[in-house]
């Protein structure tokens, strides 16, 4: 498997995602659940001390195999997103398309597919040209000279990518070889001094007004309260089920507005 080759398809196939409209900017953040949302089901739920950021599972409905991508809403946002554009990856058998379009034999086995939908997620949310770009750009702006740099202020640098791609330092350790800015031997120096370089991202990430630390602590599936509402008025509906599903993911009564409003649409508002 030739890391450089598959990347280079990776590349391919999302520009062809982005001809088709799919996806519209660069740097595309936490829009990608909601392009997540246009290919399977989407459950939001938070799992305490669970290591997996999300997880995607197929199940049978009518008589259909559908897919399923649960986002662990415990985890920082940055690390949902990540998940988000990793499971899309899945979704849309990246692994497999690269597999067949570079004339591979057989199919890649699983820690292959892992390696590649990895790559595939990380080229979606963190593109190499823009990445570049916005890199030196930082360093440009915090007046941070090519060559040797100090610890602290390449982790001031990855803390800015971090903010402005939305996603978790890990993926910036190692999209910072990927896209050819710094060697192998640098990132692996970050990772053998990891509680040094958390600390620093801990740091420098509480000294911007940002939320990539946090979790977001989110129960949903897009638009289950009309779900449920459909389904309760449906003929046989489980009425158990239903209102274990109103509990399970909070779904308190809607107040009855009883004010009408005048709204006429297309009219100047104005006096």
């Amino acid at each position: 498997m030739d890391q450089n080759e598959i990347k280079r398809a990776i590349q391919y196939i999302i520009q062809d995602i982005n001809e088709k409209s799919i996806i519209q900017n660069t740097a595309i953040k936490d829009s990608i659940f909601g392009i997540l949302e246009n290919e399977c089901t989407v459950i939001y739920y938070p799992f305490e001390n669970e290591k997996n950021r999300g997880f995607h599972i197929k199940k049978i409905v009518n008589n259909e195999l559908e897919d399923f991508v649960y986002i662990n809403t415990a985890k920082p946002i940055a690390e949902q997103i990540f998940a988000a554009a990793h499971e899309f990856g899945h979704i849309c058998e990246i692994a497999e398309k690269v597999w067949s379009n570079l004339g591979y034999e057989g199919k890649p086995d699983r820690q292959e597919e892992e390696d590649i939908t990895d790559w595939f997620a990380a080229e979606l949310l963190m593109p190499t040209n823009v990445f570049r770009d916005v890199f030196l750009s930082h360093m440009e702006e915090l007046g941070i000279k090519g060559g040797r740099v100090k610890l602290d202020d390449l982790v001031r640098l990855i803390v800015l990518q971090m903010n402005d791609f939305m996603v978790p330092y890990e993926a910036v350790r190692r999209r910072l070889v990927e896209t050819g800015i710094v060697h192998q031997d640098v990132a692996d120096y970050l990772a053998l001094q990891e509680e040094k370089v958390l600390n620093l991202v801990s740091i420098y990430t509480n000294d911007r007004n940002t939320y990539l630390g946090q979790g977001t602590g989110v129960k949903t599936i897009s638009g289950i309260r009309s779900l449920v509402k459909v389904a309760k008025n449906t003929e046989n509906a489980d009425k158990y089920l239903l209102n274990k599903l109103k509990r399970e993911f909070n779904l308190t009564d809607v107040p009855v507005a009883e004010e009408g409003l005048e709204i006429h649409i297309g009219e100047n508002s104005g006096e």
